[in-house]
């Protein structure tokens, strides 16, 4: 590689000076052929470098976990990605859209999708553990997590999630208003009439268990769901009419 770089050159050089070739014009000339042997180098062993291979198990979602990223950047433009959603039993994912294409597949659980503008849960269509799902860009739907879920997400990113109705949130401190699942909720000092009937600290039972009112959320007009922890640390959502007050 060097030697016809170095013939190259010389003759490039002395065609520029054909009378006299300096120490100095030698010293530059060897320079800028090492420069140009090292990035030529360097370019073919990362062209010959292999895509690294990589195993990701399947893995137990820690409790305040819901998004785990399995492969490249869901936030950077152009790139692929894999993600990992994790959902409680019952929990209710309420109409979004996404800018780009979603595949999913279930990977633990028992999920079911739907679409649409606003929640129907006669438009639900089952998901079982291997099931895969495209929903199109910008098409609103949504969806049910009928038992602990974690579901599967790749497509092209940036990925987005970016609710039809904003959401408010009843936290430990307090209710927050939040249009986007990607972002945090900005405080809000009210929340629509008739949101959160039920407290936080509330004793609660429903079809998954009994337990305490630890959050909840409410899309106006459509609906509102209460996030329940019970004695073992397990968690489920459960709406008003599923939960009797103890």
């Amino acid at each position: 590689m060097i030697f016809p770089l170095l013939t190259e050159a010389t003759t490039m050089l002395r065609r520029g000076h054909a009378s006299t070739m300096s120490r100095c014009g030698w010293t530059v000339l060897i320079i800028v052929v090492l420069a140009a042997v090292s990035v030529r180098s360097q370019q073919t062993n990362l062209m010959q470098q292999p895509t690294q291979s990589h195993v990701v198990p399947l893995k137990k979602f820690p409790m305040d976990q819901r998004f785990e990223t399995v492969s490249g950047n869901p936030a950077k433009s152009g790139e692929p990605f894999v993600i990992r959603i994790h959902a409680e039993a019952g929990y209710i994912i309420m109409p979004h859209i996404h800018p780009i294409d979603e595949n999913i597949v279930v990977v633990k659980g028992s999920w079911a999708v739907g679409m649409g503008d606003r929640f129907n849960r006669q438009a639900l269509e089952p998901m079982e553990v291997g099931t895969y799902a495209l929903v199109p860009k910008s098409m609103a739907h949504f969806a049910l997590s009928k038992t602990d879920t974690i579901i599967q997400v790749h497509g092209i990113g940036p990925f987005t999630t970016h609710w039809v109705v904003p959401i408010y949130e009843l936290t430990d401190k307090g209710v927050m208003l939040n249009t986007s699942a990607a972002e945090p909720g900005r405080p809000t000092s009210t929340s629509p009439p008739g949101c959160f009937v039920l407290k936080l600290g509330d004793r609660v039972r429903g079809s998954y268990g009994e337990g305490v009112v630890i959050g909840a959320q409410c899309t106006p007009g459509q609906l509102t769901q209460y996030w329940v922890e019970k004695p073992n640390g397990e968690r489920f959502w459960a709406q008003r009419d599923e939960l009797n007050t103890l």
